[in-house]
């Protein structure tokens, strides 16, 4: 299972948010896509997800033309938006319940409670399910949120943000939340984020700088490339040259042609 972007281009306005970024996640793959804020995330993910497509350039899923066959590959797609837009005033499981029934009307009842208990399980709910959304940390909140788009079992999961205003214990724990998916599944798992100290974890990163791709590879060989000696003074560094040039120095690099080529 593969997720395959190229020259994604996207402009708004006059002005271009991405250009040409090339991508690719494969099954079992946590990937975080980083930048300063205002550099074309959330865009990308978008873009990436079928759900705001790019006005150029093409994304493939499994070798499918992800744009041209979205309304039968978006069963696959999971997508957690920056803000929860869980009803606040149900109980943790009665949420769940009732996504799954919209959601899920055409399996049997068994079937659908089964996938709910799954849920509950994997994100860690358990001790909170009788709970109202309301009452909820923001870190147990957008686990519901995540719970969610996991009913439907998707093989990628896209999350814009979901680690935002979270501390670092909360901030961690969602994750490996995340990470244990893509161990247990073998699904895709793409998050946005600014937050480095949970990089560890991740499959592979993809750095954006003013719409531009800089950085696309492993996790371990970020700081050599960026010539730092922590992840916290990446963004930092990448002030002391244009975007044009690091975008134009990774593609002439082995990483590019490793990971992406």
């Amino acid at each position: 299972m593969s997720l395959v972007g190229r020259k994604i281009r996207v402009e708004l306005g006059g002005k271009t948010i991405l250009h040409n970024i090339d991508f690719r996640a494969n099954a079992g793959q946590l990937i975080g896509i980083l930048g300063p804020s205002g550099c074309g995330k959330s865009t990308l993910l978008g873009a990436l997800s079928g759900f705001r497509p790019a006005g150029a350039g093409n994304v493939s899923y499994q070798g499918q033309d992800l744009y041209a066959n979205f309304e039968n590959l978006k069963r696959n797609i999971g997508f957690v938006p920056q803000d929860d837009i869980v009803p606040l005033a149900l109980r943790v499981e009665r949420v769940l319940e009732y996504t799954a029934e919209l959601r899920l009307f055409d399996i049997a009842p068994e079937v659908r409670r089964a996938r709910v208990e799954r849920v509950i399980t994997k994100l860690g709910l358990a001790k909170s399910r009788a709970q109202r959304v309301s009452s909820l940390s923001g870190g147990q909140r957008k686990r519901v949120s995540v719970g969610v788009e996991l009913l439907s079992e998707p093989t990628i999961l896209f999350a814009d943000e979901p680690t935002s205003g979270l501390d670092p214990a909360l901030e961690r724990s969602l994750t490996e939340s995340f990470a244990k998916l893509t161990q247990d599944d073998a699904s895709i798992v793409i998050v946005t984020t600014h937050i480095m100290t949970s990089l560890d974890l991740l499959d592979r990163v993809c750095v954006l700088y003013e719409g531009r791709l800089v950085y696309f590879g492993p996790v371990n060989e970020l700081k050599a490339y960026f010539t730092v000696d922590d992840y916290v003074h990446i963004y930092a560094r990448l002030q002391a040259k244009p975007a044009e040039q690091w975008r134009s120095e990774f593609i002439k690099s082995t990483l590019y042609a490793t990971y992406l080529k």
